[in-house]
């Protein structure tokens, strides 16, 4: 989510006249962040669940067993995701990249993506995948983060849909009790000073080579 502040000039170029239809170069931008959050912290005690996190294409790229802290949550993202059939029966260790642990088996046999919390066949027939990751409440965070307590502050930025599977994929993981730890809606805004290039991958290189300054101002040694 980047919103681009002004374009630098470029028009005096002849060389690039063809390349300016595509490439923008702005001076700054401002990334605007959305995310979910379940402050889990030590309000489930003793139990630890094992967390999974899991990338639509089927790799699992992070296993840890969830201690009860203060100061500990999971983040995720805003809208809704999903993952092929292909993938959802897979075995959790199947694909290339995959972190995980012995522990990933359910009886003693191969556990399946579908088989975890994070996983499973909505009523249209595709699949809901909510992927999420360990986050630290502290003090940073809350001060990086506009957060909202257990209302959706704006439904166009944090999907209902988003809302409700994440919602969901608490409830599998921590039990019923979950229902009853209310969702932080998390908003950020970061503004940079740093130029924005955009355009088509080799437009956008042929451009870089044409203005050596800007370059530099990206930190970009060299473009082969």
């Amino acid at each position: 989510e980047t919103e681009a502040q002004a374009l630098y000039s470029v028009e005096n170029d002849a060389q690039l006249q063809t390349s300016l239809q595509a490439v923008r170069v702005y001076p700054g931008f401002t990334e605007r962040t959305h995310r979910l959050v379940f402050p889990f912290e030590d309000k489930f005690a003793p139990d630890m669940p094992h967390l999974l996190t899991i990338v639509p294409s089927g790799v699992v790229e992070n296993s840890k067993v969830l201690e009860p802290q203060k100061e500990k949550g999971l983040i995720g993202f805003a809208y809704p995701q999903s993952i092929s059939d292909e993938f959802a029966e897979s075995p959790v260790d199947q694909q290339p990249g995959t972190n995980v642990d012995s522990s990933a088996a359910v009886n003693g046999s191969t556990q399946l993506l579908r088989d975890t919390a994070f996983v499973w066949r909505r009523q249209d027939g595709t699949n809901a995948l909510v992927q999420a990751w360990p986050t630290n409440l502290n003090e940073k965070f809350r001060q990086d983060f506009e957060i909202s307590e257990g209302v959706n502050p704006d439904s166009a930025k944090f999907s209902p849909q988003a809302v409700s599977e994440f919602q969901e994929a608490m409830v599998r993981l921590f039990g019923p009790a979950a229902t009853n730890c209310s969702i932080l809606f998390c908003h950020m805004e970061l503004v940079s000073a740093s130029p924005a290039v955009v355009g088509i991958g080799e437009e956008v290189l042929a451009h870089l080579r044409k203005h050596p300054e800007l370059m530099r101002d990206l930190a970009i040694a060299s473009v082969d």
